[in-house]
């Protein structure tokens, strides 16, 4: 049997043909390894956001609360100053029923036995505490 002539364009084309087939054959080799590499790496995202979770949790923790007291000595007393503050917000709302504190600055004097406070940026001199 004779063997058929070839031309140069079906040599050509068996050798595009050829070179398509060696492409293909690589990313199908490749593509195995791209996905189990992806799946790695979404693993390995997964653990850091769990351990960054569990950190972050044991951060958001409540902290246990600091009891603070300050406490004014002089003339043989001891006068705690959350109690002159209490005594001066109650002593607003009495004489100021309608008005909102919002906020309130308490100046405690030892050398003229008073606390005075200013509330909500008004002073005056009824705003007075005898300690």
């Amino acid at each position: 049997m004779a063997r058929p002539k070839r031309t140069m364009a079906a040599a050509a084309k068996a050798v595009e043909v050829k070179e398509e087939v060696k492409e293909v054959v690589r990313e199908a080799t490749k593509a195995p390894a791209a996905k189990a590499e992806a799946k790695a790496a979404d693993q390995a995202q997964v653990k850091t956001a769990a351990k960054a979770d569990a950190i972050g949790n044991v951060k958001a923790a409540p902290k246990a609360e600091i009891e603070k007291t300050v406490v004014v000595e002089f003339g043989g007393k001891q006068i705690k100053a959350k109690d002159v503050l209490a005594q001066a917000e109650k002593a607003y709302a009495e004489s100021h029923p309608e008005t909102e504190i919002k906020t309130v600055e308490l100046y405690i004097s030892p050398e003229q036995n008073a606390a005075y406070y200013v509330v909500n940026g008004e002073a005056s001199d009824d705003f007075k505490i005898e300690l």
